[in-house]
């Protein structure tokens, strides 16, 4: 599955299915004072039915794009005190989620997890690109997302993400931290220490 991203910055932009054309996820960080929260969105099947209470929780943007989308993620980064996870209504402590790999003291840490699954994944990244390979020896590939590239050298792209078979079926989770270690990059690059 392929994900073209709206915009240069993968935490605030929408997803979409190359495919399709079809939005599939939503990702919202305004700047706030003390600090910064990403609301992660997914687009929810047409045949759920919709609850019969007041007004979206997501406001008018959650029924855009033709579609209805649904609450799947907080993260929220606060300047004083530690980052929170929130999925599925539950706080989840970022610092016990994810544990830093040994790397050359020069690059940004990997940071491993343990999916739903049961398997270890790393997230690792370069200075264009960021991977997530399975963390068995292995280094096989689970998904990749590349920056846009305007066609000098290469041939031009748009940003994608793009999650390899037979790793579809974990897009969420993939989603989650692929934002989680974006916010993480961008926090470098301001110059901030975080998590």
């Amino acid at each position: 599955m392929r994900l073209i991203l709206s915009a240069h910055t993968p935490i605030n932009a929408t997803y979409k299915d190359a495919e399709t054309g079809i939005v599939q996820y939503k990702v919202r960080s305004p700047i706030q004072l003390q600090e910064l929260t990403s609301t992660i969105t997914r687009r929810i099947d047409s045949d759920i039915p919709r609850r019969n209470s007041g007004p979206s929780e997501q406001g008018d943007d959650a029924s855009t794009d033709s579609g209805r989308f649904g609450l799947l993620a907080e993260l929220s980064w606060y300047m004083r005190g530690p980052s929170v996870m929130r999925v599925g209504g539950k706080d989840i402590d970022p610092a016990t989620f994810f544990r830093k790999a040994q790397v050359k003291w020069y690059s940004f840490p990997d940071r491993i997890f343990t999916a739903q699954d049961g398997k270890e994944y790393r997230w690792c990244g370069g200075a264009s690109y960021t991977k997530l390979t399975l963390n068995d020896g292995s280094d096989t590939v689970v998904a990749e997302y590349k920056h846009s590239s305007i066609g000098l050298l290469f041939k031009a792209r748009d940003p994608c993400l793009e999650i390899f078979p037979p790793f579809e079926h974990m897009i969420d989770e993939i989603m989650i931290t692929f934002i989680f270690m974006e916010r993480l990059r961008k926090s470098r690059d301001e110059g901030s220490q975080q998590m």
